[in-house]
């Protein structure tokens, strides 16, 4: 069973600020949050600018077919929105 944990896209950044990281283990960086929750979260990082994702965030756990698993990282301006989040 999914934890109800609350999730926002700077929660995203903070977990990518140790660096980049495929979909699983963002998932187990953030502590195994709803997966509905981590996907808007991590969608709306990306909108920001915050996240870059090597491939279509809407891919099934990040895997599209034979391509490799999608890896997220944290962009500069991601890490500046955790400095004006005082994050």
């Amino acid at each position: 069973m999914a934890h109800a944990t609350e999730i926002d896209p700077l929660a995203v950044a903070r977990a990518l600020r140790s660096g980049p990281a495929t979909l699983s283990a963002l998932d187990a960086r953030l502590h195994g949050p709803d997966r509905e929750a981590l996907t808007w979260a991590l969608e709306d990082a990306t909108r920001r600018g915050w996240v870059h994702s090597t491939a279509d965030l809407g891919c099934p756990d990040g895997v599209c077919g034979d391509a490799p698993p999608t890896l997220l990282t944290l962009t500069d301006d991601g890490r500046a929105a955790l400095r004006a989040a005082g994050r």
